[in-house]
């Protein structure tokens, strides 16, 4: 009777630290990948020709760099007179179709904080498609610090890169390396 209990405590301990070692290596196979989206023109609320170009492009480029996303998020899109979230909803669309991903709009472009929470409940590669001027809100939420850290204005071209290991976060920066076409061909 006493090797039983003493088996089952063993047993339990095991279960423990093997749910625990399971939960601390999701954060470990978490994987953010965040571009800003598509050239806009000077102009209106919507993709440029060459942005419209690098959004149909963009599904090659990130399946090779990364394999195909497990999740999509964008903002979401707003209703009225400016409508410029739906730039980033162009952007991803292309991939969000070739590959028949759901994408997340649950958050306003300024909640980067409560975005960032909800990625880092996920698993695997999280492609996040924002406007640049608060993607920095998504990298300080989570928790890299750097004062160096500015998405240029005219920058269509950049991914920045978040990979969690032990719970912590670490930023590096890729290229999309994609020549849009300016005009319209179609």
């Amino acid at each position: 009777m006493v090797n039983i209990k003493f088996s089952l405590r063993i047993l339990l301990l095991c279960l423990a630290f093997g749910f625990y070692g399971q939960r601390a290596s999701a954060q470990q196979d978490l994987k953010v990948i965040i571009i800003r989206h598509a050239e806009k023109p000077v102009v209106g609320d919507n993709l440029s020709c060459a942005g419209f170009d690098r959004a149909m492009k963009l599904p090659a480029v990130i399946k090779a760099k990364f394999g195909v996303p497990n999740y999509l998020y964008v903002p979401a899109p707003n209703t009225g007179k400016a409508t410029k979230a739906l730039r980033m909803l162009q952007t991803i669309s292309p991939l969000a179709v070739k590959y028949n991903l759901p994408l997340n709009t649950n958050y306003d472009v300024t909640q980067t904080a409560k975005l960032a929470n909800n990625i880092m409940k996920r698993q695997g590669t999280v492609l996040v498609v924002w406007e640049h001027d608060n993607i920095r809100g998504i990298i300080d939420a989570f928790g890299i610090k750097t004062k160096k850290l500015k998405w240029a204005g005219n920058d269509f071209d950049g991914i920045w890169i978040v990979t969690f290991h032990n719970g912590s976060a670490s930023l590096s920066v890729d290229k999309e390396n994609i020549q849009p076409v300016a005009n319209c061909a179609f």
